[in-house]
């Protein structure tokens, strides 16, 4: 990604969690919004350096015992270099370990598994001067949706940023 994109067109891409994982609907935060800049931060810290602008979604799941929830946040960074390294300072290292998927997403992707209770899982991508990552709620450390989410919002980004 290095097109410049409108916020609207930005935030649009984000798919609804719905058109790509069955049985999540929009959650309590409605399904998407413009993201603010600490979203593309660590956690308590100001926005990274190179900052343009970001989105988020909130989709829970219906169907289940558990609260379980999709919360992808997209960002977009002035060039690649700043990506690269909002990408590798914002991944969860603690108390997290490797999950393997079926392929990868954008030019780098990781997803890890929280080794705490409900298997929460995270997914982080970098394509050009795009970030996204999704933390996937009792998930059982089962990365499939992450994957799929993750994936529909790089290709649906690729697609804007087409025309």
């Amino acid at each position: 990604m290095t097109k410049q994109l409108s916020r609207g067109e930005f935030t649009q891409a984000i798919p609804n969690a719905e058109d790509v994982v069955p049985n999540y609907y929009t959650g309590s935060l409605h399904n998407r919004l413009e993201g603010e800049p600490d979203d593309c931060a660590l956690t308590d810290t100001t926005a990274p350096t190179g900052w343009k602008q970001s989105g988020r979604g909130e989709y829970d799941y219906q169907g289940s015992s558990k609260s379980r929830a999709l919360d992808p946040h997209v960002c977009r960074l002035d060039n690649a270099a700043h990506a690269k390294t909002a990408y590798d300072q914002w991944q969860e290292k603690d108390e997290t370990s490797p999950v393997k998927v079926p392929g990868q997403v954008g030019e780098e992707s990781v997803f890890l598994a929280h080794t705490g209770s409900g298997g929460t899982v995270y997914g982080y991508t970098r394509s050009g001067t795009v970030i996204a990552r999704i933390r996937a709620e009792d998930a059982g450390a089962d990365p499939a949706d992450a994957h799929d989410v993750l994936a529909a919002t790089i290709k649906r980004l690729q697609q804007v940023q087409a025309g």
